[in-house]
């Protein structure tokens, strides 16, 4: 992989050459940073990189800090892990109960086994961000004037949430990590989008309607995402 100086700073990048873009770019994200090239323009991407270096180096250590605060968590007994914004522990069960109960994540030894402990914690939160963003739309719904399709928890990288133009609600099951407070911003944020598609002053005048202060639950989850994932695994 290149690597350029950067006002003393030794950078790895990438280089992709595009049949369809029309300028070079400088793509910078949690995978690291991309020189996007023109077909047929010959550009040199550290000379490229060294004229944006002062918007590069400012994302650049934007992302190495994001970096630095995502979790490592061990997926065994004694692991913690957030559950509605309180750290749980696992617990492998001996009896074979499973659930999220007084603190602890209960996992059956014989399940973990068969299957991992990791894939087995993921489907359990899964299944319980389901519920709990069920049980807020029905809470919320009656405030909002039109109905939604389906509803669909993924596996999102870079998204908590989203909704299509078929009114299709789509969530992130790592939300499940945040305060429960937090989750119910997000469900009204894409609510208020079935009524409003673009975050114009309209949206954000309604969803300050139905939560007067979205704005501190918003800043919670910007400032806290890093953390609201199990690895860095998660992000790539």
């Amino acid at each position: 992989m290149p690597v350029v100086n950067l006002e003393g700073q030794k950078i790895e990048f990438e280089i992709r050459n595009s049949d369809r873009a029309k300028y070079a770019r400088i793509d910078v994200d949690l995978k690291g940073i991309t020189v996007v090239i023109p077909k047929d323009k010959p550009i040199d991407p550290e000379k490229f990189l060294r004229e944006k270096s002062e918007w590069v180096l400012e994302k650049y250590n934007k992302i190495n800090d994001y970096w630095a605060r995502v979790p490592d968590r061990k997926f065994k007994d004694g692991g913690k892990f957030p559950y509605l914004g309180e750290d749980y522990t696992i617990k492998l069960s001996e009896n074979g109960s499973s659930g999220f109960k007084d603190g602890q994540i209960l996992i059956s030894e014989d399940k973990a086994e068969q299957k991992g402990t990791k894939e087995i914690i993921e489907e359990m939160y899964r299944d319980k961000v389901r519920e709990k963003i069920k049980g807020i739309i029905d809470e919320y719904s009656d405030q909002i004037d039109e109905d939604y399709n389906k509803l669909y928890i993924r596996n999102q990288k870079t998204k908590w949430a989203s909704c299509s133009s078929k009114k299709n609600l789509s969530f992130n099951w790592r939300l499940l990590m945040a305060p429960e407070k937090v989750i119910e911003y997000v469900v009204v944020h894409e609510l208020v989008h079935l009524e409003e598609s673009n975050h114009s002053t309209k949206f954000w005048y309604r969803v300050s309607e139905i939560l007067p202060d979205y704005k501190e639950r918003r800043k919670w989850l910007k400032e806290n995402s890093p953390e609201l994932v199990f690895s860095g695994e998660d992000l790539l």
